[in-house]
């Protein structure tokens, strides 16, 4: 007997003139298969599809989109709707300063240069628009794009990361980022990002074990390539750029002068992955976990954000849902909790809902925007794969996915106009 589906829209959906918005109902419908269902969009505008609805709309406007749920017997099994909400592309009419952050997500750069690309760029596709004015800020620079990032972010309240630098030749590739090591006494690590001749390590299920000693880490888990990493030395950080060492606090007067601005105009935000494992070690559901990140924190660096930085404007998103197809085995193994797609659909909604109540409360509408960036996400085509074999004794090949929670560029980019959406709206409001 079927069962009430839970489908999760956002109260409203930025769209842009003469781009190109489609929503893939895989990641508004909680369901361990939506596909099994009749899935219903409604509107005025645009054009259903069997994964996704599509809009490119051609002036601006509100449109309702409705999305209905339905069983074979034709039972409204859920529904929920939105505000499609269509804004002309305008500069911003005064300068501005723009801080992207995030995890490993963001560790490449690609989203926010591509971001940058569709603002203040000319030409590509989709063509951009070449608005003068706009600087991205950040300690960190890719392709001359400024952003901050941390492979294992969690809490950017936290003036310390659990992770660690271990200075080792690199033997390894893309494909072993998350797999995870031991080291001589035990303690099991994870593998974040990879550099010419260290590793960045971050603590599996936030263990507090002392820093890996000169030697062996030998592969316990998810590693493409798995001889033993020889490594020389290793040492702690404190990775927050918004943390000063010398007064122990956190200082924006001091970052601002780093970056060499006066001011941030746009914060974007996109954590919420990293702490996954960790729901598994303090054993809470889905919901009470996503209310707990929210409580204890993204709302105090929000607080931290509002005090330091008069008239910012946030915009915070959750992460995307992770692969359907295989990528969550390829980085996790069977390890709980990723080895359970369901429950990761649950808890990408949990987020999502957590994070938009955040944004509702009166002590933040006025500054802090959710943008359910998920949505606009297509969690089937945009990670890693390749052609395997369908079985050992088969030389039939079926589509493999190598990675279940990074994207590939092309998934990036579609993170990049989620938030590029939300800034020409915000441009419009200036």
């Amino acid at each position: 007997m079927d069962s009430k589906v839970r489908v999760f829209l956002a109260k409203q959906y930025d769209l842009v003139v003469g781009d190109t918005f489609q929503l893939f109902y895989k990641s508004v419908i909680e369901a361990p298969n939506p596909y099994c269902y009749s899935i219903v969009a409604l509107c005025e505008k645009g054009k259903a599809f069997p994964r996704y609805y599509e809009f490119t709309p051609e002036q601006v406007g509100q449109h309702k989109l409705t999305i209905s749920v339905y069983n074979a017997e034709r039972t409204l099994l859920g529904k929920a709707e939105t505000i499609l909400n269509v804004v002309e592309p305008v500069a911003p009419k005064n300068p501005v300063n723009i801080l992207c952050i995030g995890d490993s997500i963001t560790a490449n750069g690609l989203w926010v240069s591509e971001l940058n690309r569709r603002i203040s760029g000319v030409g590509g596709t989709p063509e951009g628009h070449g608005f003068k004015g706009v600087n991205f800020v950040g300690t960190i620079s890719k392709e001359g794009v400024a952003f901050e990032t941390l492979g294992d972010w969690k809490n950017c309240s936290s003036a310390f990361s659990n992770g660690v630098i271990v200075k080792a030749p690199n033997c390894k590739t893309v494909e072993d980022e998350n797999s995870l090591w031991k080291d001589s006494d035990g303690y099991i690590w994870k593998i974040d990002t990879l550099q010419i001749d260290y590793l960045k390590l971050s603590r599996y299920n936030d263990h507090d074990g002392p820093l890996p000693k000169p030697g062996l880490l030998t592969h316990y888990q998810g590693a493409t390539h798995t001889d033993p990493i020889e490594i020389f030395d290793s040492f702690s950080f404190t990775p927050n750029p918004f943390y000063d060492d010398d007064i122990k606090d956190f200082n924006f007067d001091k970052y601002l002068k780093t970056v060499g601005v006066d001011k941030i105009d746009f914060v974007y935000i996109l954590l919420g992955t990293n702490g996954r494992m960790r729901q598994v070690a303090i054993s809470k559901t889905n919901h009470d976990y996503c209310e707990y990140l929210k409580e204890k924190e993204i709302k105090p660096f929000i607080d931290l954000l509002k005090k330091n930085l008069p008239n910012v404007k946030i915009g915070i998103f959750a992460p995307q849902l992770p692969s359907s197809r295989g990528g969550m085995g390829s980085n996790y193994g069977a390890k709980a909790p990723f080895n359970d797609y369901y429950k990761n659909v649950q808890y990408t909604t949990e987020l999502n809902m957590a994070y938009e109540e955040l944004s509702q409360e009166e002590e933040y509408k006025d500054c802090l925007e959710f943008i359910h960036m998920g949505a606009q996400f297509d969690s089937e085509y945009n990670y890693p794969h390749t052609d395997r074999a369908v079985n050992c004794r088969s030389q039939i090949t079926e589509w493999f996915e190598t990675d279940g929670y990074h994207p590939l560029p092309e998934g990036r980019y579609q993170i990049a106009d989620a938030v590029y959406r939300n800034l020409i709206k915000e441009f419009k409001n200036l």
